[in-house]
C-alpha cells in the first residue's frame, strides 16, 4: 500500500521536485564582468578618437554584454528571459555586422 501511495505521489507532483533540482545557482561570472567593464572603459576612453561606426559597435557590444549579465543574474520570468536573450543575440549580431562594416571600410579606402 505504501509503495502504491509513493508511486501515486510521484505521478501527481513530479514537476515541482524536478524544477527545484534543475534550477542552478548562477555563477560569479568574473570574466563577463571584466569584459563588460573593459569595453565600457574603451568606449568612454576612446569616444573622441572613434568614428561613428566604431561608437555604434562598442555601444551595441556593451548593451549585449549587459543584457547577458542581466539574463544570468536577474530573477526574470520565462517571457522576460526569452525577450532579454533575444535582444542580446540581436545586439551582438548588429555589433558583429558593424565590425565587418568597419573592416571593409578601413581596408577598401
Amino acid at each position: 500500500m505504501a509503495k502504491q501511495y509513493k508511486k501515486l505521489q510521484q505521478k501527481i507532483y513530479p514537476k515541482e521536485e524536478n524544477e527545484k533540482k534543475t534550477q542552478r545557482k548562477p555563477g560569479k561570472d568574473y570574466l563577463l564582468l571584466g569584459v563588460l567593464i573593459f569595453t565600457i572603459v574603451v568606449t568612454i576612453g576612446g569616444w573622441g578618437s572613434l568614428d561613428n561606426w566604431n561608437r555604434v559597435m562598442y555601444v551595441l557590444l556593451d548593451f549585449s554584454l549587459g543584457l547577458t549579465y542581466l539574463s544570468r543574474h536577474a530573477k526574470l520570468s520565462e517571457v522576460q528571459k526569452v525577450f532579454v536573450d533575444r535582444a542580446s543575440f540581436i545586439s551582438i549580431g548588429f555589433a558583429v555586422a558593424m565590425f565587418l562594416v568597419v573592416l571593409v571600410k578601413r581596408f577598401t579606402e
